[in-house]
């Protein structure tokens, strides 16, 4: 959501450069996966797009550096505000997806962790808090003529 980016942004601690290069190897990695899909490899991509995969890692830091802004503040916020997921949470949670996959719940209890759901859930009400904690502001006259330029 807008309301976690900006907060995320506003966050003054120093992210590891570690960090932002294993987002970088992830979101590679999926992209790569992506374009194998389609019968194309990372590396060909890289060329046709007239560059390299130092190239290409480098055009994907910044998107990588905002996942990891996020997903620092989420953690945070989940900490700090001893978010959980509750059992009767996670069963619903397990009932939706059965739902929109369309396997049965079992199966999907083999498939996903009861951990990774707990986090997940209570990463989802940290972003919530987030967003219904945000207070909307003016903004300067200088970042208003700049956004007003951008949506012509």
């Amino acid at each position: 959501s807008a309301a976690v980016e900006k907060a995320a942004a506003n966050m003054t601690c120093e992210i590891p450069a570690s960090m932002i290069e294993e987002q970088v190897d992830k979101n590679l990695e999926q992209f790569a996966y992506q374009l194998q899909m389609n019968g194309m490899k990372l590396e060909d991509y890289a060329k046709m797009m007239g560059g390299d995969m130092t190239a290409m890692r480098n055009s994907m830091r910044p998107m990588a550096e905002t996942t990891v802004r996020n997903n620092v503040l989420l953690a945070a916020v989940v900490e700090a505000e001893g978010l959980t997921a509750t059992d009767e949470e996670v069963a619903e949670e397990v009932k939706r997806l059965a739902e929109q996959y369309s396997m049965e719940e079992d199966k999907v209890r083999a498939a996903v962790s009861e951990d990774a759901l707990k986090a997940d859930l209570a990463t989802r009400k940290a972003v919530k808090l987030i967003t219904e904690s945000a207070v909307a502001t003016a903004l300067p006259k200088a970042e208003e003529a700049e956004a007003s330029k951008t949506e012509e």
